[in-house]
């Protein structure tokens, strides 16, 4: 089969440019179709001060020596081609010349043409405009295999993956500014004005670090009544633990207060964290959480506890109902899937559940011994083992914190379950796509996640100050429209109907207290009075984040 030949018109026309660039961008258009590509090979100056600059073949240097001894499988373009040409610098600089040199051993190449450019880096090398878009698109967290398409579909670059992958790479590098990327983590943390806290071991070694983003405090002195805190996993390349610190704003919303990355999931890591979470809301003048939420890992409860001792430490009941699902159900659905004894058991565990959930539900202290009694007739002995674990492991220890005789003594608004936060775990890793990143990268991508959030938070907000539910537009609402959220309103709203009701329940002040809101008998009492609802009706957790003071101004 013959070879493939370079056509007579190998070498590039003689000619003067403006600039070095332009030279070199000249002939390397030239080569690209003829199968090769230009390089610097050698730089030197005359007597006279002229740059003289041998371009050569981008195949020119010599092949590795082949011997046993290497270990490495790799491969070179290098045939030590000769073709070359020369570029000289104009005594006043303000030119540069194009000459092909008078041996004629330079004129030619000792290899045949490459069958397409993408062969030679050179000529997949990235416009300045296609770096910055590559960068840019890079710092908004867009995977690089989709920087690649959108280069392909927006420019004419034949650039590979690997091209893509390098040039971030450099981009990385230029972020770190020549240090090493937990030197630039740490700086970066201070340069965008992040309130942050490191830990380290005797070595120095950065074995816990909490950060959290100015606007995310912002968000805290408005909405400090409720914490959820809840771990989530790889999350970086060094195994590092990430503890979510959440709370939740008028509009039930979560927002992130801060983060940790924690070497260990022991008791005094969890103090270290809310020591410093604890310092953060003493930094912002704001009030401790009255409610601080979590699943049942007794070092973060035990941890709360010491740092937080004023506030209520209640458990996540979506977290007890799965832990009793898993304990408990295998004993009633032991028997073979479809058979009629399976159904019988499945019915039997539904029930079983029922009483679980109902035990939950227990309005007061004697509801609560009333039902757990009925339990203990129903079940015992039969099921003593899931008897005894339920109330071995949530109802004796833990009844305060699950329960709603208990749970509903306290300001939690509706939030007893850490759903919310395994929703922020989802945003961090769609941001993070993988585990395998440094602190550095895992914190430039959380930002993104973070910026974004923040985004929709005040968004949401600002769109609720300005619209007004249809449903709400009675003048008992008047005076608080665009001051509270509306999904406050919707809840007074709901009580609202009971007064349509013919009999009308005692007031407990159940729903008040845990709400934070004017129960149907307080909305009984200004409708035979023909007044509005008012601000201080409503909690300041459900308070729009607005300027300005609250003015009453009644119609006449």
């Amino acid at each position: 089969m013959a070879q493939a030949t370079f056509p007579d018109d190998v070498l590039p026309p003689e000619g003067t440019y403006d600039s070095r660039e332009a030279l070199l961008a000249a002939i390397n258009k030239w080569a690209a179709p003829r199968g090769y590509a230009f390089i610097t090979g050698r730089s030197s100056r005359s007597t006279s001060g002229r740059q003289i600059i041998t371009y050569a073949c981008d195949r020119w240097c010599r092949p590795p020596s082949v011997s046993k001894d290497r270990q490495r499988k790799t491969t070179t373009r290098g045939t030590n081609c000769r073709f070359s040409i020369i570029a000289k610098e104009s005594l006043d600089k303000a030119t540069w010349s194009l000459r092909h040199r008078p041996d004629s051993r330079f004129h030619l190449h000792n290899h045949e043409p490459s069958w397409h450019k993408s062969a030679h880096p050179v000529h997949r090398q990235l416009s300045d405009a296609d770096k910055s878009t590559v960068s840019r698109l890079t710092n908004a967290g867009v995977a690089p295999k989709d920087i690649r398409t959108y280069i392909r579909q927006n420019s004419n670059t034949i650039a590979t993956q690997q091209d893509i992958y390098n040039h971030i790479a450099d981009s990385k590098r230029e972020l770190c500014e020549g240090q090493s990327t937990i030197h630039a983590f740490a700086n970066q943390l201070d340069k965008e004005g992040f309130w942050n806290r490191m830990r380290l071991d005797s070595d120095d070694r950065i074995t816990a670090v909490l950060f959290a983003h100015p606007e995310s405090l912002a968000y805290l002195q408005a909405y400090p009544d409720l914490l959820f805190l809840d771990c989530t996993y790889k999350t970086n390349k060094y195994g590092m633990t990430l503890l979510d610190m959440i709370g939740v704003d008028a509009c039930q919303r979560s927002f992130c207060i801060a983060f940790a990355f924690l070497s260990g999931e022991t008791e005094q890591d969890y103090i270290w964290a809310l020591d410093r979470l604890r310092s953060l809301y003493e930094l912002c003048h704001t009030r401790l959480p009255s409610v601080i939420l979590t699943d049942r890992d007794k070092a973060c409860m035990n941890a709360a506890e010491i740092c937080f001792p004023s506030s209520i430490s209640l458990l996540c009941l979506w977290h007890a109902n799965k832990a009793v699902l898993r304990y408990c159900q295998p004993t009633f659905v032991r028997h073979q899937q479809g058979s009629e004894a399976y159904q019988q058991g499945l019915a039997d565990w539904n029930e079983f559940f029922n009483h679980w959930h109902s035990i939950m539900k227990s309005p007061d202290e004697k509801a609560f011994n009333q039902r757990v009694q009925e339990l203990e007739r129903r079940y015992l002995p039969q099921y003593i083992k899931e008897v005894n674990y339920i109330k071995a492991n949530w109802l004796d220890p833990y009844k305060e914190r699950v329960v709603r005789a208990w749970v509903d003594q306290h300001p939690h608004f509706g939030n007893v379950v850490t759903s919310r936060v395994e929703g922020i775990h989802g945003l961090l890793k769609s941001h993070l796509k993988k585990s395998t990143l440094d602190l550095f990268e895992a914190w430039r991508a959380m930002k993104h996640a973070l910026l974004n959030q923040l985004a929709e938070l005040q968004s949401n907000q600002a769109s609720q100050q300005m619209r007004i539910p249809i449903e709400l537009s009675g003048s008992l609402y008047s005076a608080i429209r665009g001051w509270v959220s509306h999904e406050a309103l919707r809840k007074v709203e709901e009580q609202r109907k009971l007064l349509l009701k013919e009999h009308l329940p005692i007031c407990t002040g159940a729903f008040s207290r845990f709400h934070g809101l004017p129960c149907a008998h307080t909305l009984k009492a200004l409708q035979e009075q023909n007044q509005p609802l008012r601000l201080e009706h409503f909690h300041t957790h459900w308070h729009l984040n607005r300027h300005g003071v609250h003015r009453l101004l009644l119609e006449p």
